[in-house]
C-alpha cells in the first residue's frame, strides 16, 4: 500500500512538472492608459490594465502556464526579448522586430491578424456638420494633430490643413471650441464600433476607420521555438478574450481619458 502511494505521488508531481511553464512578459513602467496602469515595478493587484488583464486570463485558463509580470522601459523589454531575457511583449509588427521576435502567422506564413490581442481603429472626428460634408466630398477642414502621431501619415486628402498640437487632448479641446474642425480618435476595437475620445455626447465619428493598427502578443526566438503549441494556444485565448468590453470599461471609469501612446511605432495599446 505505501509502495502504492509512493509511486502516485511521484506520477503527480512528475505529471504536473510536464505541464508547469512560466512565461516572463515584458512591459512599460510607466503608466499607459487603459491597457497598462500604474507605474513603478509592481502589477496594481485591483484594475491592472486591459491588456494585463487580458494575461491574466490566459493564465487562468491554460493548465500550468504561470506568467511573471516584468516591468521596466520599454526599450529595456526589447533589449531583452532579443536576448532572450524575458519571453513576450505586446507590441505592433514592425519587419525588422521579425529578427528577433515571432508574431502569429497563418499556414502560408503571412501575419495573421485574427490571433491580434486588439485591432484598433481610428477615424475622423468632429460636429455632425463635419461629417456630413466629409460624406457629401465637400469642403476643406482644418484638422488638429498631435505631434509623433504615426496615423497623421495616413491623413493625406489635399482637403486637409494640418494644425499640429502637443497632445491629443489639445486636439480635442480645439475641436470643442471650433478653433478647428475636426481630429482623430479611436472609434472602432476588435470590430466593434465605440466612441472612445473625450466630448463623445457632441462631437461624431467619420466611419469607416481610416486607419487600422494591431497589437500581438510576441514571443521571443527561444521561448517559441521550445513551446510552440503553448504559444499557440496563448494566441487563441488571447483572440477571444473581451478586449473592446474590457477596454471601453476602463475608459468609462477614467471619464473617457484618451488613450495614451507611448511612440510613433504603437497602437493605443501596443508598442
Amino acid at each position: 500500500m505505501l509502495v502504492r502511494w509512493i509511486i502516485y505521488c511521484y506520477l503527480l508531481l512528475h505529471t504536473q512538472a510536464l505541464f508547469a511553464q512560466t512565461l516572463a512578459f515584458c512591459y512599460e513602467d510607466k503608466e499607459l492608459a487603459p491597457s497598462y496602469m500604474g507605474k513603478g515595478l509592481e502589477v496594481p493587484p485591483i484594475n491592472p490594465g486591459a491588456s494585463i488583464e487580458a494575461l491574466q486570463a490566459v493564465e487562468e485558463n491554460i493548465r500550468g502556464l504561470t506568467i511573471i509580470f516584468v516591468r521596466q522601459p520599454w526599450q529595456r523589454c526589447l533589449h531583452d526579448i532579443k536576448r532572450n531575457k524575458v519571453d513576450a511583449v505586446i507590441a505592433s509588427y514592425v519587419e525588422s522586430r521579425q529578427e528577433f521576435m515571432i508574431f502569429p502567422s497563418s499556414e502560408s506564413g503571412q501575419l495573421d491578424i485574427t490571433l491580434a490581442l486588439n485591432k484598433l481603429g481610428r477615424c475622423l472626428v468632429g460636429s455632425k456638420e463635419f461629417v456630413s460634408q466629409l460624406d457629401a466630398n465637400e469642403g476643406t477642414f482644418n484638422i488638429a494633430i498631435p505631434r509623433g502621431y504615426s496615423s497623421a501619415d495616413r491623413i493625406a486628402d489635399p482637403r486637409f490643413t494640418k494644425v499640429d498640437t502637443l497632445s491629443q487632448k489639445d486636439a480635442f479641446d480645439l475641436v470643442s471650441k471650433e478653433v478647428v474642425d475636426g481630429t482623430f480618435g479611436l472609434c472602432m476595437i476588435n470590430g466593434e464600433q465605440v466612441s472612445a475620445y473625450p466630448y463623445a455626447d457632441v462631437l461624431h465619428a467619420k466611419y469607416p476607420p481610416f486607419d487600422m493598427s494591431y497589437g500581438f502578443l510576441a514571443f521571443s526566438k527561444n521561448f517559441y521555438k521550445n513551446n510552440k503549441e503553448l504559444a499557440k494556444q496563448v494566441w487563441g485565448v488571447l483572440a477571444s478574450f473581451p478586449f473592446a468590453e474590457v477596454y471601453m470599461r476602463y475608459l468609462e471609469e477614467n471619464d473617457k481619458k484618451v488613450p495614451q501612446e507611448s511612440d510613433p511605432q504603437s497602437a493605443a495599446s501596443s508598442q
